[in-house]
């Protein structure tokens, strides 16, 4: 029962976590000429670790190459924060006759659970594909032998002309790139060769390897017969099944002079090549079916890093195999966090160059760490053996991590900056989510409330600038507004009490704009506000109005209604003309 359990809780993530498998192709229908892209999807709301999956095979095509992507998203939605990992696997096939087939559904297997993508139909028609026409330089333009004016047919055209296939091995390991060149035999003269298609053979996948583009032609003896050679094009092969292979078959138009021109169709000779078995004995047992001949060099970018900063280790593998079809090497596991490798290629053909393996390293804790050893396995088919590279194991010191240190590389700006690719990581840190945080949402209506603020502040000035006027007239009506509400709105009322209120709230208005204060009779107020600048004859005409205000207070006289409105604009005029004056406390 223990037992059970404990299984229970080491697959309990795996069971809990969504993922999703998926397959797609490029084309439902396609021709031979053609390629094939199949694609395996792999989603998951958790970092899955997962060993690449074997090129799945079907009739009616060949395996070509494969490669793989990985990412990460992450989305917030309210305040529920959703990352996604997807990891992709797209392989290349090449069709090899026509027909319609079902691929079937592919299984996928992460941890104790199995996931299968759906069947998908696809169908492969016939093609007619040509390539430009291949020449030999400084011949003119002649007439068409196929003319029916001319008195000559290609009856009368002697000579031969043929195009032999010859592999540049007879005998091949699975997976060792092979070499075909396709020569054009000729007796005649052949001044151009138009290539105009391929025939493909079960068991193999090709690329272009050289296509000259004019007839360089030599002179050779086949078969005791002195004839015209030239080269018109090679073929990398990656032969993937064993036994016999039929090399692919080319066809074209050689374009003959013989008292004219005439389009004569050549195809090739059929040729073979036998492609043995890998040897089962002595295999590695990290071997991912790299075959060829390799040259394998490590180099680590730094031996003394900051915590928290990345050291790169690259692995270089140049020389001539089957690149595109063995898996990378990965690193055992440690107490780092290591990244899948990211590879640059420079390559010909695919088959020929050089990779270059990218690891970034990222220490977890200071001190020392010591990095394990990276091993590559490989068949040399030269020596027929398996061979083995394995990195010596190097310690990196890893020093405490400072904000000086973490910015030194930022002025660096000689220092070429590498693009990390994705960390693989069996888990993530649950992050905080500020949203839920009370002091977040008070530092937001902080800003918020500076940010309104200042724009007002910045509208009042663009209003001042663009309108001076119309600016003056509503901080007058503000200051009324304030300080003269209630004697507004006596005056409407026809209220005797407008001069009492007026007064005071003049004053009041006043001796807050200037600084004056409030405990001083209003006497000695305008004595006060006559030493601000204030013009002569604002000053006069505000003494004015005090008079008038001091003699309706205690007058029997009562004024009309027109003369108590005219009073009130007066008033209006006044605190207008000290709006204009601007604060001069």
């Amino acid at each position: 029962m223990k037992r059970y359990l404990l299984l229970t809780v080491m697959f309990l993530p795996i069971i809990l976590m969504a993922i999703s498998v998926t397959a797609s192709v490029n084309k439902n229908r396609l021709s031979l000429a053609d390629r094939l892209e199949y694609t395996l999807e792999i989603k998951s709301d958790s970092n899955i670790s997962i060993s690449e999956p074997s090129p799945p095979s079907f009739e009616l095509f060949s395996f070509v190459n494969m490669r793989s992507t990985s990412r990460s998203s992450t989305t917030l939605s309210g305040f529920k924060v959703d990352t996604q990992h997807v990891r992709t696997y797209i392989y290349y096939y090449i069709p090899q006759r026509e027909g319609s087939i079902t691929i079937p559904a592919q299984a996928v297997r992460i941890g104790n659970k199995v996931y299968s993508s759906p069947a998908i139909d696809v169908t492969v028609v016939k093609s007619s594909p040509s390539s430009p026409p291949q020449s030999s330089p400084g011949i003119a333009p002649g007439f068409d032998f196929d003319d029916p004016d001319l008195p000559w047919s290609a009856s009368r055209i002697e000579g031969s002309t043929m195009i032999r296939a010859y592999p540049a091995r007879q005998k091949v390991y699975r997976g060792q790139p092979a070499v075909v060149s396709y020569y054009l035999y000729t007796d005649q003269m052949v001044r151009s060769f138009n290539l105009e298609g391929e025939k493909d053979f079960p068991g193999y996948g090709k690329s272009d390897y050289d296509s000259p583009t004019t007839l360089e032609y030599e002179t050779v003896n086949l078969n005791g017969q002195r004839l015209q050679r030239a080269l018109i094009k090679r073929l990398m092969l990656l032969p993937n099944e064993t036994g016999e292979l039929q090399a692919p078959l080319v066809h074209g138009q050689a374009r003959i002079y013989e008292f004219g021109y005439l389009s004569q169709r050549v195809s090739s000779v059929p040729a073979w090549l036998e492609v043995l078995p890998l040897p089962k004995h002595n295999v590695p047992t990290n071997f991912g079916g790299a075959v060829g001949s390799f040259e394998v060099s490590d180099k680590l970018s730094a031996e003394s890093i900051s915590l928290g900063e990345a050291v790169t280790f690259s692995l270089r593998i140049a020389g001539r195999g089957n690149f595109n079809q063995f898996a990378h090497p990965q690193f055992p596991e440690s107490s780092a966090q290591i990244s899948s490798p990211m590879a640059i290629d420079r390559l010909n053909a695919g088959v020929e160059g050089s990779r270059t393996l990218y690891y970034t390293i990222i220490p977890k804790d200071k001190g020392k760490y010591t990095l394990p050893s990276l091993s590559f396995s490989w068949f040399d088919p030269d020596l027929g053996v398996y061979r083995k590279f394995a990195s010596k194991e190097r310690e990196i010191q890893v020093k405490g991590a400072s904000v000086v240190s973490y910015f030194s590389s930022l002025l660096e700006s000689g220092k070429p900056q590498n693009i990390r690719p994705l960390l693989s990581r069996h888990s993530y840190p649950a992050y905080r989510n500020f949203l839920k945080q009370i002091w977040y949402w008070l530092l937001v209506a902080i800003i918020l409330a500076g940010t309104i603020f200042s724009a007002y502040i910045a509208w009042q000035k663009a209003k001042k600038r663009r309108n001076p006027e119309e600016y003056n007239q509503m901080r007058a009506d503000k200051a009324l507004k304030k300080y003269l509400d209630e004697a507004s709105e006596a005056a409407k009322a026809l209220s005797d009490d407008f001069y009492a209120l007026a007064e005071n709230g003049l004053m009041r208005y006043l001796s807050e704009k200037y600084g004056v204060s409030l405990r001083l009779s209003t006497l000695e107020k305008i004595a006060e506000l006559e030493q601000k600048n204030i013009p002569a004859e604002l000053i006069t005409e505000m003494n004015s109005f005090i008079e008038l205000c001091e003699r309706q207070r205690f007058s029997p006289d009562k004024r009309d209604a027109a003369n108590l409105m005219e009073d009130y604009q007066q008033l209006r005029r006044i605190v207008f003309a000290f709006s204009k004056k601007g604060h001069t406390k």
